[in-house]
């Protein structure tokens, strides 16, 4: 397991903002109600986060879910990833980042 992610929380009006105006980074994942039903808010590393910092930002959406080999979930308010698979070294980490992202990303679902 790796975690937390290391961004800040953004409220969902303060990012709905941020949106608006352009300026989300499109790194932030959302956090839910303890429901499952509304979201709260975000946690977003930012627009250009230091990889040192900020490395599970950098874990891609794989093209097929198949593909993938970490699945994120929340605890707490904050996101982890979870191990689905055994990952061998140099293997490239994916995670599915859910419908909405992917269809903004150009996916194919």
């Amino acid at each position: 397991m790796f975690g937390p992610d290391s961004g800040r929380f953004i409220s969902s009006a303060a990012y709905k903002k941020m949106e608006e105006a352009n300026k989300e980074s499109g790194n932030a994942w959302e956090i839910r109600d303890k429901c499952n039903q509304n979201t709260v808010g975000y946690i977003d590393p930012g627009m250009n986060p230091d990889p040192q910092l900020h490395w599970m930002a950098k874990i891609n959406c794989p093209n097929m879910t198949k593909q993938q080999n970490l699945v994120g979930f929340q605890l707490a308010g904050q996101i982890y990833y979870r191990v689905m698979v055994d990952i061998p070294g140099g293997k490239e980490l994916l995670v599915w980042y859910g419908s909405t992202y992917a269809g903004k990303g150009g996916i194919d679902l």
